[in-house]
């Protein structure tokens, strides 16, 4: 009952915000930012050679060289952080597949919906805007599936245009009220008419969604470089965005446009990194660009508009492919594969885990399992870092069983024992996180020549152990550094040899970003920590609309990239690096998991994770 007042209370207080008027007005300036996402690159993927055109745009404009992924390390985790500013805690999406029953069922709307409890009863994965919908629509979390307004809501409100186009799932939460808007105004009763939105498997405005969803070319089934969607989001922004924008800028409003491409993270999982396929996915989205900068040139705006070049996420090759729900089974701390006491939804380099609170009503019983699966997962070869629930105020907590408690002096500590707090890297949210995320094992300096490739053997870890699969990787045309277990559940197409992400290394979290236009400076490396929360800020910023503040008074996490700035503050705040480490004591072994971590002012970044299993009484 604690859990649905919470829910229902965070609700009451965001619609009563989104009544109420602004605080005060701000004057938006004419200014036109675009702002392209390749899903899936990496930054040492930028190079003169195969990607020409971004590489020329970095070296004129600013290339942020210190650029973080938000962890999990996924598309719509990232995605709304891009969106909203905010970290996965504040905005509340934790994954590409997320279990949501434990917070519909509290809902007397959706509990009582049985198709709800059919789609969202088990993990689901999110990469559909139509699922999002359904999501988001009024029996379910009534337009607040996000916990604070995207930049595309606060452009619409200052009377701009907005256009988002390209990959399904991500490209709604830019701007997850547009199927609701009737008479210029959205389903929070938020102004919203100047826009157009086109993904996969959706379009608006009404009128013309039909007609944008014909033009979409169909997917090709093996789902390797597939440019063919790309090359017609890309014609879209240049024939019918950059018109509008340049149209509503010239009226003195601002403009934004999201392209998101599908490439190169479709080609990348499919094909696998350094094959040829994946090299042809780069140079098909750098034609893009380039053909995006032709058309920003020839429409005379130029000087009015930005262009923003980032990823969500980098990449590894997978090693081999885990099922944890299997081993969990096996190993007792989960009664079935299908059982919802324990739920995992794997998310690649990453697993969600989530406890029922009826098999586990209470503290003890929640902290004593945890601890087990923890114990489990920590003396396997491919796991990494782990995250638990931050806990309650101590006193209000009973005593461990069979564990002791964390100095008070180690803050960055979770509530079982081997695991970090959520809230170091930004997923705690006490309404929606899980109860544990456990990172994937990655090594970013092994490459994947004796991985990528059809005729290298692929391996699954299930129920069975370990066993040998086919290898659905291309032939490998360049090795590439960078490799990771994967969980990709008991059915997963993804075999060793084949690309992968959500993990906590290095491959996977230095992402890329690159920007270029009149409010920034010019030939300049932004060697401060920056991430893609701090992407919405910054475009705050130059375009002069007002802070997003969410409903309820949520405020977003990232900071404004000022250094980045044409005349902005070149001090940012002070840069600091520090290492926390998590040891877990396993049969005679020690466990020590070190997450490396830099700091600009107040706001943290997660740089690396590593994890060493060292015999106890052994010197460091």
């Amino acid at each position: 009952m604690k859990r649905i007042a919470l829910v229902f209370a965070f609700g009451a207080a965001l619609l009563t915000f989104a009544r109420a008027p602004r605080a005060q007005e701000h004057q938006a300036r004419g200014r036109i930012f675009v702002l392209m996402v390749w899903d899936g690159l990496r930054a040492d993927f930028v190079t003169q050679r195969d990607t020409p055109n971004l590489y020329r745009l970095a070296r004129e404009g600013v290339r942020f060289d210190r650029h973080h992924s938000i962890f999990p390390t996924l598309t719509m985790v990232n995605a709304a952080a891009l969106a909203t500013g905010a970290m996965p805690g504040t905005n509340g999406l934790e994954g590409n597949v997320v279990y949501w029953w434990p917070i519909l069922s509290g809902l007397p709307s959706a509990a009582s919906n049985p198709a709800l409890a059919k789609m969202f009863g088990a993990p689901y994965f999110m990469e559909s805007t139509t699922a999002l919908e359904k999501l988001n629509a009024p029996d379910a979390l009534a337009g607040r599936m996000l916990g604070v307004d995207a930049i595309g809501q606060e452009v619409e409100r200052e009377g701009g245009y907005v256009a988002v186009l390209g990959k399904a799932g991500p490209t709604y939460l830019f701007d997850d009220r547009f199927n609701t808007v009737q008479n210029g105004k959205d389903s929070l009763s938020q102004p919203h008419q100047n826009y157009l939105f086109v993904s996969d498997d959706a379009a608006g405005p009404p009128a013309e969604a039909a007609a944008l969803m014909k033009g979409l070319p169909s997917r090709e089934k093996t789902g390797v470089i597939d440019d063919a969607a790309d090359n017609y989001f890309t014609r879209l922004a240049i024939e019918r965005a950059l018109p509008a924008a340049k149209q509503a800028a010239e009226q003195g409003y601002p403009a934004l446009v999201v392209l998101w491409q599908h490439n190169p993270d479709l080609t990348q999982h499919f094909a696998g990194l350094g094959t040829t396929s994946a090299l042809e996915a780069l140079q098909a989205d750098d034609d893009n660009l380039g053909r995006l900068r032709t058309a920003i040139d020839g429409a005379g705006v130029t000087d009015r508009s930005d262009l923003m070049v980032v990823s969500d996420h980098g990449f590894a090759t997978v090693r081999l492919r885990i099922v944890l729900a299997d081993l969990l089974v096996n190993a007792g701390l989960k009664k079935s594969a299908d059982s919802n006491d324990v739920v995992v939804a794997a998310n690649g380099g990453a697993d969600l885990i989530y406890l029922s609170r009826k098999d586990f009503p209470d503290e003890n019983a929640r902290r004593d399992i945890l601890q087990k699966i923890v114990n489990f997962a920590e003396a396997q070869e491919w796991c990494g870092p782990i995250f638990a629930r931050d806990a309650a105020p101590i006193e209000t907590l009973p005593e461990p069983r069979g564990h002791r408690r964390h100095p008070a002096q180690k803050p960055y500590l979770g509530a079982v024992e081997g695991t970090f707090a959520e809230s170091v890297v930004g997923i705690y949210n006490s309404d929606r996180a899980p109860d544990l995320v456990v990172s994937m094992r990655e090594s970013q300096d092994e490459d994947n020549r004796h991985l990528t490739g059809p005729e290298n053997p692929g391996f699954v870890i299930n129920k069975t152990g370990q066993a040998s699969t086919p290898n659905n990787s291309q032939p490998l045309a360049r090795p590439i550094k960078g490799v990771v277990y994967a969980d990709v559940g008991p059915g997963g197409h993804f075999t060793t040899g084949m690309g992968m992400h959500g993990a906590a290394g290095a491959r996977e979290i230095h992402n890329f970003c690159a920007v270029l236009g009149p409010d920034f400076r010019r030939g300049f490396v932004d060697l401060y920590s920056t991430s893609n929360a701090d992407v919405t800020p910054t475009i705050t910023q130059a375009m002069g609309l007002a802070p997003n503040i969410g409903l309820g008074g949520v405020a977003p996490t990232g900071r404004a990239m000022t250094e980045a700035l044409a005349g902005g503050k070149r001090f940012p705040g002070s840069a600091r690096t520090q290492n926390m480490t998590a040891t877990l004591t396993l049969q005679g072994v020690e466990a020590i998991t070190t997450l490396k971590t830099s700091t600009v002012g107040d706001h943290l970044y997660l740089d690396d994770a590593s994890v060493v299993h060292r015999p106890l009484g052994s010197s460091p």
